[in-house]
């Protein structure tokens, strides 16, 4: 690896194991609380006078260029800045299904928007502007308190451009940068916050023989037709719009239907009585059979193998095990078929065995914590670790076993996967049985940043964005994972993950059309059917027992089988 200098410093060694993101322009390196964005090319380093007049940015949720980073021939690279540890993106926030895993509120949802609203004046007191205020630059904590403002060296100062703009928050009405197209991407992000959809996507017949996605977005912003327009449809799997408070409903209005340009309301409430939940009484079906299995508690959170973990309790079949407690995983002992909780608190893993009624005594500590339809694994600094039941006839001992190593700074976890992007090349940890891990290089995705993902007996779903728009992609892989297919949608709503394999082979999978997609997940077999139903929605939470399709929906959970012609 070639050295580095930090003016006033020293030198800093960089290796591949600080490395953890890879954009278009440069890499970013993490060492503890300090993170390195290196440039590619040292032509494209931040002017020194830009990043002066950046140092007016004092706000703590901002993110700003500090010191200068040197190559050996002490030409300027790169800079260094604060790492935010612990976050998650802003747009990983969107979907219904991170929100009620995450019990993120619309009280907790207003007050990120009213400290994003604050930072955005900071950054307008000092005469500068954002420019490109969209959902990839802007980071959330892991307690859902703070947001912070990411690629700050793109911002318009007094006498540098903007070197940046995603398409999706670009003023159609606007001739140049000002302060009122800061805050009409503001209104756009906001209102993502708020609902999980861009307010100028949904459905709109009179533009629906406009074939391409981004021209589409295009003449809608132009025409001011956003998801407030009668007529417009959205995706089932989005909050009502009641849940946005009443003064930025009416500013919302004003921006997208009206194009008025102005700041936006301060002071505002949230919605603290909310209607009831949508729910529709399943009837009407052309193609389904559908029959309400049981009601719990609590919205359900997960389901497997006849488990249900709800947002209050946890199930087997409709039989109450115990309490839910935050945000646990569960798994089910390969023997006894114990139903057992994990949770991680500062760092170590708080065991409670649910069927026996007693807390597992470990030491046993974690960095994160994955599921995988009944097992627990465990990310350790760069290794991935398989939780192990030892069931004996008095207590239950934990061990753990290392399966896989992982990249420390740049690996996320999924549902059922591990993410890494090494270098900026990505890599699956797949995880199908117990003691089996399968490392493979997914060239597909070279290039994205991974948003979502969700494996399960053989397909894997992904969600990354590039180029300012959200791509999904289903591989399958053969009985080895030596080999795979693939299948893309391109521009799609990002809206999260739904989907579920039976044992028998069938995946189900909702798009973002609210369709279910019904195809094998064998590689290479070929055929795929699109159902649109009125009772399957997006919102519904696909899973299965056995070879028996199910979905819940609010506290409730149902069976369904295609109808026979």
């Amino acid at each position: 690896m070639p050295k580095y200098y930090v003016q006033n410093r020293g030198e800093i060694n960089l290796t591949k194991a600080d490395f953890k993101a890879q954009g278009g322009q440069a890499a970013i390196y993490v060492k503890g609380a300090t993170a390195y964005k290196i440039y590619t090319d040292p032509k494209e380093m931040i002017p020194s006078g830009k990043m002066q007049e950046l140092s007016a940015l004092t706000h703590p949720a901002i993110i700003r260029p500090q010191d200068v980073v040197l190559n050996e021939r002490n030409k300027p690279i790169g800079y260094t800045m604060r790492h935010i540890e612990n976050a998650y993106a802003l747009c990983q926030m969107f979907p219904k299904s991170f929100r009620t895993r995450n019990n993120l509120t619309p009280e907790t949802v207003l007050q990120l928007v009213r400290k994003l609203q604050e930072s955005v004046h900071h950054v307008h007191a000092r005469n500068i502007l954002i420019v490109d205020l969209n959902e990839l630059n802007f980071l959330v904590s892991d307690n859902f308190k703070e947001i912070f403002f990411l690629d700050v060296d793109s911002y318009q100062t007094r006498l540098f451009p903007a070197t940046a703009l995603m398409e999706s928050v670009r003023d159609r009405h606007a001739r140049g940068f000002n302060e009122g197209t800061d805050w009409f991407a503001f209104a756009i992000m906001s209102f993502q916050m708020f609902v999980g959809i861009h307010p100028f996507k949904g459905t709109y017949l009179p533009f629906q023989n406009i074939v391409e996605k981004e021209r589409k977005l295009d003449e809608r912003m132009r025409a001011n037709i956003s998801v407030l327009h009668n007529g417009v449809s959205v995706p089932s799997a989005c909050l009502p719009f009641d849940v946005i408070p009443s003064a930025y409903l009416d500013w919302f209005n004003a921006v997208f239907e009206r194009g008025e340009r102005s700041s936006p309301p301060e002071g505002a409430q949230a919605i603290l009585h909310l209607a009831p939940a949508r729910i529709e009484r399943l009837r009407g079906s052309d193609h389904f059979d559908i029959t309400e299995l049981y009601e719990y508690d609590g919205e359900v959170l997960h389901h497997f193998n006849d488990v249900a973990v709800t947002s209050k309790s946890v199930y087997i079949g409709n039989r109450k095990l115990g309490e839910n407690f935050g945000d646990a995983k569960a798994a089910i002992t390969p023997r006894l078929r114990h139903v057992i909780l994990a949770r991680l608190e500062n760092r170590k893993i708080r065991f409670l065995d649910l069927t026996a009624q007693q807390e597992i005594e470990t030491n046993i500590f974690a960095d994160q914590l994955l599921a995988v339809d009944e097992r627990l694994y465990i990310k350790r600094d760069s290794a991935l670790l398989e939780v192990d039941f030892v069931e004996m006839p008095r207590r239950m001992l934990i061990h753990t076993r290392t399966i896989g190593n992982l990249s420390k700074n740049s690996t996320q976890l999924f549902e059922g996967v591990a993410v890494q992007n090494l270098m900026g090349t990505h890599y699956v940890s797949l995880l199908p049985e117990a003691g089996v891990c399968h490392q493979l290089r997914l060239k597909e995705l070279d290039g994205y940043k991974i948003m979502d993902a969700k494996f399960s007996r053989g397909v894997l779903v992904i969600i990354g964005t590039k180029n300012g728009r959200y791509d999904e992609f289903v591989f399958r892989f053969d009985s080895e994972f030596q080999s795979y297919d693939v299948r893309a949608a391109t521009d799609v709503h990002f809206m999260g993950i739904n989907m579920t394999v039976l044992d028998n082979g069938v995946c189900l999978h909702l798009n973002e059309a609210d369709e279910l997609e019904i195809f094998s997940r064998h590689k290479d077999s070929v055929g795929l059917k699109i159902i649109s139903d009125p009772a399957v929605r997006g919102d519904f939470k696909l899973s299965h027992y056995g070879a028996q399709a199910l979905f819940a929906e609010g506290n409730k959970l149902y069976k369904f089988t295609m109808r026979q012609p």
